[in-house]
């Protein structure tokens, strides 16, 4: 009925797209609007060819198909580069560089970061990923006859030619170096993680477009097996970079140090610029906080975990150094865990305190006196 429907509208001159338009409008899916459509120019006589002579009609992928192969896409890449940096912080845990001074104070506490936020990437990325795939690949399955478009056809070719750049590009560099005498253990992995996820990703996708676009029959158990393959490496490298990292407990005792490292940083500056302006050394926090000049220096008094003040002592109010009179204070601070860093900076003794033991850790610290000068009467 509905073949003849368009047929008697095709007689009366009517558009294939406005006939389609009112298939669709009565709610006929795109699909079987087109469907009808060459039912009813057959119903209309126009000749068919027979069978062997012409391929089946290939029917074209949906927007659903097209909007599920780009998300696969963006979720390959959010997972590429979080799997390199979760690997990339573990080699740099495990195979320290003492050259690698980048961020003295904050090093420690941004590669811990970075992949804990690898790990969160990894583990909400790949499981869509996974079902992405598991969608795309069913649809060709189910329905041999259909053809995915050109926007994924380009895309993946792009993702061919980037792995197989990389690919070429790190063999090319670790060759170099090697020949260059200056390789490492901690260059040779980094190098090493690049060529695995680059070799992993173009070895996936070369059997997708065996699969897919040129329906070479791959035995469904190679896709099984090479999914089951980068599942148990995803797992080993989720179970370094916990080891690396610490457990969520250990972050948390490591982010309340490193407050207490900054409280005691801020507290002796506070301390030196009271000293620079009245001469003198406190004689406790309290001092600190009877001018409006040095309010502030409340916010750094206490521990974050426990509230209780930080120990402050003066050592030797005053003493001569050269032809500068200096005071001497020690502040006292209980941590949590030791440091992993030994990185201090010269000349700035404030960064002392992000290199500590577990438990109580004492630093002192000189201060000069600035005695006001008044002029002659």
């Amino acid at each position: 009925m509905l073949a003849k429907y368009v047929a008697e509208r095709n007689q009366k001159g009517i558009s294939k797209a406005l006939i389609l338009e009112e298939l669709i409008a009565v709610g006929w899916s795109e699909e079987e609007a087109e469907d009808a459509y060459r039912a009813g120019l057959v119903l209309a006589g126009i000749p068919v060819p027979s069978e062997g002579n012409t391929k089946t009609v290939a029917k074209k992928s949906s927007t659903v198909d097209i909007i599920i192969n780009f998300f696969s896409f963006i979720l390959l890449g959010i997972i590429a580069t979080a799997l390199g940096t979760l690997l990339f912080g573990v080699i740099n845990k495990f195979f320290p560089d003492q050259l690698d001074v980048m961020n003295m104070y904050y090093g420690e506490a941004s590669a811990s970061s970075s992949i804990h936020y690898a790990i969160s990437a990894l583990i909400i990325s790949f499981p869509l990923y996974y079902f992405s795939l598991r969608l795309w690949f069913r649809t060709f399955r189910e329905d041999e006859g259909r053809t995915e478009s050109k926007l994924s056809q380009w895309l993946t070719y792009l993702v061919l030619l980037v792995t197989a750049v990389t690919i070429v590009g790190d063999l090319i560099t670790v060759i170099y170096t090697l020949l260059q005498g200056e390789i490492t253990m901690r260059f040779f992995l980094k190098a090493l993680t690049i060529l695995v996820i680059a070799g992993i990703v173009f070895g996936f996708y070369y059997l997708e477009r065996r699969k897919i676009q040129y329906h070479i029959d791959i035995p469904r158990k190679v896709f099984i097996t090479f999914g089951r393959g980068v599942t148990a490496f995803l797992f080993l490298s989720l179970v370094l970079g916990f080891l690396a990292s610490g457990s969520p407990e250990a972050e948390r005792e490591r982010t309340f140090d490193r407050t207490r490292s900054n409280n005691l940083s801020s507290l002796a500056d506070c301390i030196e610029s009271y000293a620079g302006t009245f001469g003198k050394l406190p004689e406790a926090f309290a001092d600190l906080t009877q001018t409006s000049q040095f309010s502030y220096c409340s916010n750094y008094m206490r521990d974050p975990e426990t509230s209780l003040s930080y120990e402050y002592r003066i050592v030797n109010p005053l003493r001569m150094e050269g032809e500068a009179k200096v005071g001497d204070f020690e502040l006292c601070a209980q941590f949590a865990l030791p440091s992993e860093t030994s990185a201090t900076l010269s000349g700035s003794q404030g960064s002392v305190w992000y290199e500590h033991p577990a438990g109580k850790s004492c630093s002192t610290m000189k201060a000069q006196l600035l005695v006001p000068i008044f002029p002659r009467q």
